[in-house]
C-alpha cells in the first residue's frame, strides 16, 4: 500500500506541473482538478490520473482552439506582421517584370493601367495616399524603366531584416537580387540595402530602397 501511496503521490506531482506548463484559459485547470479529485482516496486511482494526462496533451495538439484568450500580440507575432508588409512590397516591386506590366507600357492607355497596377500591389501596403503616393513616384513601375530598356529581368532571391533600436517602428533590410539579361545563360546577384517605417497598424509610412547605384550598372 506504501508503494501504490508513494506511485501516486509522485504521479500527482507529474501531473501538476505539466498541468502548470500547459497555457489555458483561466479556470479550466481547476475544473480537471475538480474532476480528478473524487478518485483521489481510492488505492487504484492511476488510470484517472493518466485519463486526464491524455486529456491534456489532446488539448495542447489541438491548440485549445476551442477556448477564447484574451492573449496580447506578442512582440515576434507583430514583428512578423511588419516584415510580411514590407517583404510583399519588396517581392511584388523587385520582381519580374511580369507580362501584365510589359503590355501595359507597350499598349495605349498607359497612365490609367499603370495606376491600376500599380494599386493592385501596394496600395494597401501603405499607411494612407500620402505615403502610398511618394512610394511609386520613386519606386514602383518607375523602378522598372531600366531593367525593361536594357532587357534585364529580376528576381528576390532573399531579404535579411534588422529592427532598429529607434522607438519609432524602423527596420532596416538587405535584399540579395538576381538579374539576368534575355538570352544570357548565367545570372548575377546584387546586394540591395534599405529602410521602412511603419505605423502601430503594420503600414508603411515611409520607405528607402538604395537602389540607384544597381539601376547604373544595368545601363551600363
Amino acid at each position: 500500500m506504501l508503494e501504490n501511496n508513494q506511485g501516486e503521490e509522485s504521479l500527482k506531482k507529474h501531473l501538476t506541473k505539466e498541468m502548470n506548463s500547459i497555457k489555458v484559459p483561466k479556470g479550466l485547470k481547476e475544473e480537471m482538478w475538480t474532476q480528478v479529485k473524487p478518485v483521489r482516496k481510492k488505492r487504484k486511482a492511476v488510470l484517472p490520473y493518466i485519463a486526464t494526462l491524455a486529456c491534456l496533451m489532446v488539448l495542447v495538439a489541438l491548440g485549445l482552439s476551442g477556448f477564447p484568450f484574451n492573449s496580447e500580440p506578442t512582440p515576434s507575432d507583430t514583428q512578423d506582421k511588419n516584415i510580411q508588409t514590407i517583404e510583399a512590397v519588396l517581392k511584388n516591386n523587385l520582381t519580374g517584370p511580369d507580362d501584365e506590366l510589359e503590355q501595359i507600357l507597350e499598349g495605349e492607355g498607359e497612365l490609367e493601367a499603370l495606376g491600376q497596377y500599380e494599386r493592385k500591389l501596394y496600395k494597401e501596403y501603405f499607411a494612407d495616399d500620402t505615403s502610398y503616393q511618394e512610394y511609386i513616384s520613386s519606386y514602383g513601375s518607375v523602378l522598372w524603366i531600366v531593367p525593361i530598356r536594357n532587357d534585364y529581368k529580376l528576381e528576390v532571391k532573399n531579404i535579411e531584416y534588422e529592427k532598429s533600436d529607434s522607438k519609432e517602428i524602423i527596420y532596416n533590410f538587405s535584399i540579395e537580387l538576381q538579374y539576368q539579361k534575355e538570352g544570357s545563360e548565367s545570372a548575377e546577384v546584387e546586394t540591395i540595402n534599405g529602410q521602412a517605417n511603419l505605423n502601430e497598424d503594420h503600414k508603411i509610412e515611409d520607405m528607402l530602397i538604395r537602389v540607384e547605384d544597381f539601376m547604373r550598372s544595368l545601363s551600363n
